[in-house]
């Protein structure tokens, strides 16, 4: 009977997603170690809408849990307008979050999200934002999204939440987007369905932003851009390595399902982005591996495991090999 009564309820809400004039009002969180483009994505595209309109059809305030300058993940401080309010009342709640959501958002924090999400239409997590609604129990039997990079962590942390890939994720009064730009992606979606196609059309003309994304395109960890239309068959052989990171593919079995020969994949990896298959591959995971290192507490072991390799000796050795010094002195010096 409650889920009955809290779908319900949650149909009511979305209203927002309505075709209408009237203002919005939103309240935008902040939390310290944010991307400047995660908070820049988010507020813009309301600034430029209340610029195509010619009147406040968004209305919005910025807040950090205390009150003062949220410094930012580049060194930034970004000035807000007051505290947050968990008895304030609104249209639109978004949270975002970055590096060390944990830290800077105490448990005290996570109660005020969770009282204040009921004052709220809409409420959403951008990046690590998503961590903070589901640590405060809001997207428990919902599907939910983070940054490609916490995916993982997100699923094994949070297993009553759907995790799914995609750019963002909307879900009954809640959504959330995997960072910078999928928040614009969402941004978009909410003025073509409240303003019409031809107004979301001029937002997103005025930051040259194509809309070429649907919310369920998955994260790529490598951005592809313009890779699909130089060479197809290249971006498809990226994609399929970065689905088996934790067990690589062949470089043949890649050629076969794109069905190439081994040679003409390596002709084609060769020439578009002069390296072989095989060595972009390794990077890739590498590289991977490297940011496990620095900004998480996982074991060696496991994120050897993650990363596909068969040892911890195998992974020690290709670490050193490709970053000249080995894990734990990564992590040490980070």
């Amino acid at each position: 009977m409650l889920d009955i009564i809290r779908s319900l309820l949650d149909i009511l809400r979305m209203d927002i997603f309505l075709p209408s004039d009237e203002a919005l009002t939103v309240s935008l969180v902040v939390l310290p170690g944010s991307s400047m483009m995660s908070v820049a994505c988010t507020v813009d595209p309301l600034r430029a809408a209340n610029r195509r309109a010619g009147k406040t059809v968004f209305d919005w305030t910025i807040h950090t849990f205390d009150g003062g300058p949220a410094l930012l993940s580049c060194g930034l401080p970004l000035t807000v307008d007051s505290g947050f309010d968990p008895n304030a009342r609104g249209d639109i709640l978004i949270f975002i979050a970055g590096f060390d959501s944990n830290i800077h958002a105490d448990k005290t924090s996570v109660t005020k999200i969770a009282k204040a999400a009921s004052g709220y239409a809409c409420v959403g997590g951008v990046e690590a934002g998503s961590w903070l609604l589901a640590r405060a129990g809001l997207l428990n039997g919902r599907s939910a999204t983070t940054h490609w990079e916490d995916l993982e962590d997100f699923a094994q942390s949070h297993p009553q939440i759907d995790v799914i890939p995609d750019r963002f994720v909307i879900d009954g009064k809640y959504f959330t987007s995997g960072g910078a730009s999928p928040t614009v992606d969402f941004m978009l979606h909410l003025f073509r369905s409240r303003c019409g196609i031809a107004f979301a059309m001029e937002v997103a003309s005025a930051f040259i932003y194509d809309e070429a994304h649907s919310p369920t395109d998955a994260q790529s960890i490598v951005s592809l851009g313009q890779l699909h239309h130089l060479e197809p068959r290249i971006a498809e052989a990226i994609k399929m390595m970065e689905s088996h990171i934790d067990e690589p593919l062949s470089v043949a079995e890649i050629a076969r399902d794109l069905d190439l020969s081994v040679r003409s994949l390596e002709n084609l990896f060769q020439t578009t982005l002069q390296v072989s298959p095989g060595k972009y591959y390794r990077a890739l995971r590498l590289n991977i591996a490297r940011r496990l290192v620095t900004e998480t507490k996982l074991s060696a072991q496991e994120i050897a495991i993650r990363t596909g390799f068969g040892s911890l000796s195998a992974f020690s050795r290709s670490f050193r090999n490709s970053f000249g010094i080995s894990p734990i002195q990564a992590r040490l010096s980070k």
